[in-house]
C-alpha cells in the first residue's frame, strides 16, 4: 500500500494540551491534585528519546498535577498524537506508541510505550525547474550534495534544509529571486522508503548594479568601494555578497554591516546593492594583567586608533611590564596598499629582558608587505633590522641583525580567541646576517599545527590539539645568537617547567637550542555558561643539534585549568605540575593566569 502526502502533513507540528485549569506548582496539606509520574519505555537510541523527552506535555508538566484522572489521561492523549508528528519528522512512520495510567500506585504511573518501528529511508528525489525560460536551464548537484542521502533515513528538517539549499545555489548563479516547493513527499509503507518531490523557479536572472553605501562619518566610502568583489555588469552572486559583508566585518572598523541587495531589478537586469554599516569607535585603550609562577606578574597597556587616516589605517603601542621583560612597541599597518587584499605593517620596539637563559637589550624595526590569497590563506615577506646587545654566562655581544621574515598562514577556525572548530597552520622562514659581525649566518625555520573538533554541540566539549617543530641548521651553537635560539616551557609551551627550562641546561642554567619539538592536548569542558575546566598534556624540548634527537625524551607535563568566559575572550587559569621533574631545577607546580586560551 502506497500512502502519499504533503510534507507539511507532518513537520514540526507542536505538541497540543487540552486547556487545563491554572493551578499552583505549591499546595497546601490535603490538596486533591494529583501526582503522578512519566516514563518512556522502548526500544529507543538516545536521540529519539531525547527528542520524545523534550516534547511530552505529560512529562513537562508533573510539577503541574491535574485536578482530575480525565486531564491526567487528557494530557497522554496529547503525547501520543505529538510523539506521532515527532517520528514521522524524524523517519519513523510506522511507530506504535500507547500509554498506561496507573492509579495504584502512589504517586500515579504514567508509562508510555514506544515502538518507533523500522526507518523509512530516501530511494528518490527529483528536481523539477518550473520556468520554460531556456535561459534559465540551471544544474542542481546530486542529491547527496544538499544532504539527502539515498539509503539514509529521511528526517524533516533535513528536507527544509534541502529546499534553503536549493535556493542558496540558484542565487550563487545569477537568481536572486528563486522559489523552491517541495511539492510532494511519498511513502511507501511497503518497502519502508520515502520519494521526495521539489519544484523550483529560478525568477529572472541579474547582474550587479550600483553600490550605495551609509552609516559612515569617519571613514571615507572609497574604503568600502575598492574592496567590492564585483564589478557593475557582473552575473549576480550571492556569495559575493556574503564574502563582502564578512570582509568588513573582520575588518574591526564596523559594529554592525548589512549588505542587501534590492527587491527588484532595476533597467537591464541590474541589481542595485546596498551597505548599511556602523562604524565603531576609533581608538581604544586597553589594560590586562597576568601571573605566572616562574616570571610573576606581567602588566600591558596600549592604545589603538583603527582609523588613523580615513582608510583603515591602524596604529598601535602596546607597552608591557614583569620582572624579565619591559617592552614598548608600536605597529602601523595600512590595508589595501596596491590592491584590495594587500596590507602593507611597519613595526618598531625596543625591548629589555632579563631572563634566566640571557640578558638582552634591543632596538628594532621591520615592514611586512601581507597579502590575503583566499579566505583562509595569507602569505607575508619583509626586511627587517635588529640592534642588541646580549649576555649570556658571563659572555656580551653585540649584534645588528639584518634579518627577511617570510610567513605563510592557513586558518579556518570559527572563532580567534576560543575556537571549536577548524586548523590552523603557521609557517615561518627567516635568514639572518649579523651586519657587525658577518661571520655569524643562520636561517631558523618554524611550523606550528593546531586543530579543534567540537564533541560536543555549543562548545560543550572541545578536543583541542597542537604540535609545533623548529629548527635553525647551524653547525653550532655559539654561531646563534642566545636571544634567537629555541626555548620550550612555560605558559605557551610546555606548562609545568619554567619558562625556557624545557631543554639543554649548562651549570643548572638554560642555554637554548638549535630545535624544537612540542605537542600541547587540551579537553576543554564547558560546565556553565560562562565557566568551564580544562584538562591538559603538554609535551616537548628544545635541542642540543639542529634536529630532534628522538633519542632524547620530551619534557612531560599535565594539569586542570579553569576558565571564565567573557565577551572578549576566555580568562584563564592553569594548575601544572612536571612529570619529569629533576631535582633542584623543576619547581613541584606551575601556575598560570591570563586571558585567552593556551593556543
Amino acid at each position: 500500500m502506497r500512502l502519499k502526502i504533503f510534507l507539511l502533513l507532518f513537520l514540526f507540528f507542536p505538541a497540543l494540551h487540552m486547556p487545563e485549569p491554572a493551578m499552583a506548582q505549591e499546595k497546601a496539606e490535603g490538596s486533591p491534585y494529583l501526582q503522578y509520574q512519566t516514563t518512556i519505555n522502548g526500544q529507543l537510541d538516545s536521540s529519539v528519546r531525547q527528542v520524545l523527552t523534550e516534547i511530552s506535555g505529560t512529562l513537562g508538566l508533573e510539577e503541574r498535577p491535574p485536578l482530575t484522572m480525565q486531564q491526567l489521561i487528557r494530557r497522554a492523549q496529547a503525547d501520543v498524537g505529538a510523539f506521532t508528528r515527532a517520528l514521522r519528522s524524524i523517519g519513523y512512520y510506522a511507530a506504535e506508541i500507547s500509554y498506561r495510567v496507573d492509579d495504584r500506585q502512589t504517586p500515579i504511573q504514567v508509562n508510555f510505550e514506544v515502538n518507533p518501528g523500522p526507518p523509512f529511508v530516501i530511494s528518490r528525489v527529483e528536481f523539477e525547474n518550473l520556468s520554460e525560460d531556456s535561459t534559465k536551464n540551471v544544474t542542481l548537484p546530486e542529491p547527496e550534495k544538499i544532504g539527502l542521502v539515498r539509503g539514509q533515513r529521511i528526517q524533516s528538517p533535513g528536507v527544509l534544509a534541502a529546499r534553503n539549499e536549493i535556493n542558496k545555489i540558484l542565487r550563487s548563479q545569477g537568481f536572486p529571486f528563486p522559489r523552491t516547493d517541495i511539492r510532494e513527499v511519498i511513502i511507501d509503507h511497503v518497502d519502508h522508503t520515502a520519494s521526495i518531490f521539489f519544484s523550483f523557479d529560478p525568477g529572472p536572472a541579474a547582474v550587479f548594479g550600483d553600490t550605495q553605501v551609509s552609516g559612515l562619518s569617519r571613514i571615507k566610502p572609497e574604503y568600502i568601494l575598492e574592496r567590492i568583489p564585483w564589478k557593475k555588469g557582473d552575473s549576480f552572486e550571492a556569495p559575493k555578497m556574503d564574502d563582502f559583508r564578512r570582509k568588513l566585518a573582520t575588518s574591526g572598523l564596523f559594529t554592525l554591516v548589512e549588505v542587501k541587495h534590492a527587491e527588484s531589478l532595476a533597467e537591464n537586469r541590474h541589481l542595485p546593492i546596498f551597505v548599511q554599516v556602523t562604524e565603531r569607535k576609533p581608538r581604544t585603550i586597553r589594560a590586562g594583567a597576568s601571573y605566572q609562577t616562574d616570571i610573576g606578574p606581567e602588566l600591558e597597556v596600549g592604545w589603538t586608533h583603527r582609523n588613523f587616516k580615513g582608510m583603515g589605517e591602524k596604529l598601535d603601542f602596546r607597552l608591557s611590564l614583569s620582572e624579565v621583560l619591559q617592552s614598548l612597541e608600536g605597529e602601523y599597518v595600512i590595508p589595501g596598499f596596491r590592491r584590495k587584499d594587500q596590507g602593507l605593517i611597519f613595526k618598531a620596539g625596543f625591548v629589555n629582558e632579563e631572563q634566566d637563559a640571557y640578558d638582552s637589550t634591543s632596538l628594532y624595526a621591520v615592514s611586512m608587505l601581507e597579502r590575503q590569497l583566499t579566505r583562509e590563506l595569507s602569505a607575508g615577506a619583509g626586511l627587517g633590522y635588529r640592534l642588541a646587545r646580549v649576555k649570556q654566562r658571563d659572555e656580551e655581544s653585540d649584534l645588528g641583525l639584518l634579518f627577511l621574515p617570510a610567513r605563510a598562514t592557513w586558518d579556518n577556525r570559527d572563532d580567534i580567541l576560543d575556537p571549536s572548530r577548524g586548523i590552523r597552520l603557521n609557517l615561518e622562514l627567516t635568514p639572518f646576517v649579523d651586519t657587525l659581525n658577518t661571520d655569524t649566518k643562520f636561517l631558523k625555520a618554524y611550523a606550528s599545527l593546531s586543530n579543534y573538533l567540537e564533541l560536543w554541540p555549543n562548545k560543550k566539549i572541545i578536543l583541542a590539539n597542537r604540535v609545533a617543530i623548529g629548527t635553525i641548521p647551524a653547525g653550532s651553537r655559539s654561531k646563534v645568537p642566545p636571544d634567537e635560539r629555541f626555548y620550550a616551557g612555560g605558559a605557551g609551551s610546555v606548562r609545568g617547567y619554567s619558562f625556557q627550562w624545557a631543554g639543554p641546561l649548562e651549570d643548572n642554567e638554560p642555554i637554548g637550542g638549535l630545535s624544537l619539538a612540542e605537542i600541547n592536548t587540551e579537553l576543554r569542558v564547558r560546565t556553565a555558561r560562562r565557566q568551564g575546566l580544562v584538562f591538559f598534556l603538554d609535551g616537548g624540548r628544545a635541542y642540543d643539534s639542529s634536529y630532534p634527537n628522538s633519542d632524547e625524551k620530551l619534557f612531560w607535563g599535565c594539569g586542570i585549568g579553569y576558565r571564565f568566559y567573557t565577551d572578549f575572550g576566555p580568562i584563564r587559569m592553569d594548575l601544572a605540575f612536571p612529570l619529569n621533574r629533576r631535582k633542584d631545577v623543576d619547581d613541584r607546580f606551575q601556575i598560570y593566569i591570563s586571558l585567552g586560551q593556551a593556543f
